[in-house]
């Protein structure tokens, strides 16, 4: 289920719109209760298995693809848009003047906490977590990607890599990871994540 929030100057083309993003996400979903193969998500299932041994499932990163294809159906009507399918977010506007919007990293073993908050641009922003994660595994990984589907499948590969091939593997992603060892990033993200001075 999609959340969707857009702004326009013609009201009428931004229902229709918006009416297509939500049929598009309703598309990608019966294709997967169909349990019928998106290629896009098997090409990148493949690549990312090749590359770092990680297989994931289509379900877990279908949400990112579902986001494109409702961006799709926005980008060229509204002049601002921002999706939500749980909790994984895509901002549609414009590049040459982006929205800067802070988003919350909540910590898996205490929602009520957060780990950090970036500075978050455009595009998709994804976190994968899980709780009670060993010591050296990552709790958390946030990668933000000019797309959904990226930021999906590579939040989950990386979680299961941890925090040092997450942040050292040359992967070219924006990352915010947190394992034992505290909240650790990019460098591209170095004035974009704030980090509480203690629990909140």
């Amino acid at each position: 289920m999609m959340s969707a929030a857009a702004w326009g100057a013609d009201s009428t083309r931004v229902a229709r719109a918006l009416e297509a993003a939500h049929d598009s996400v309703d598309h990608v979903d019966a294709l997967l209760q169909r349990h019928i193969s998106i290629a896009a998500l098997d090409s990148l299932r493949r690549e990312i298995r090749r590359r770092t041994g990680v297989a994931i499932g289509a379900d877990s990163i279908a949400p990112g693809y579902a986001l494109d294809r409702a961006a799709l159906a926005l980008a060229t009507v509204v002049d601002s848009a921002l999706l939500d399918i749980g909790g994984q977010y895509f901002w549609v506007g414009s590049a040459a003047h982006p929205t800067h919007r802070a988003v919350g990293i909540p910590d898996p073993d205490n929602t009520l906490r957060m780990l950090a908050v970036i500075d978050w641009h455009s595009g998709s922003v994804r976190t994968q977590s899980q709780r009670n994660a060993a010591r050296g595994a990552a709790r958390s990984v946030t990668v933000l990607a000019t797309d959904g589907l990226t930021a999906s499948a590579w939040a989950a590969a990386l979680l299961a890599l941890g925090c040092d091939r997450a942040l050292g593997g040359g992967e070219r992603l924006s990352v915010v990871c947190a394992d034992s060892g505290g909240v650790r990033w990019t460098p591209d993200m170095e004035q974009r994540v704030q980090v509480p001075s203690r629990p909140q």
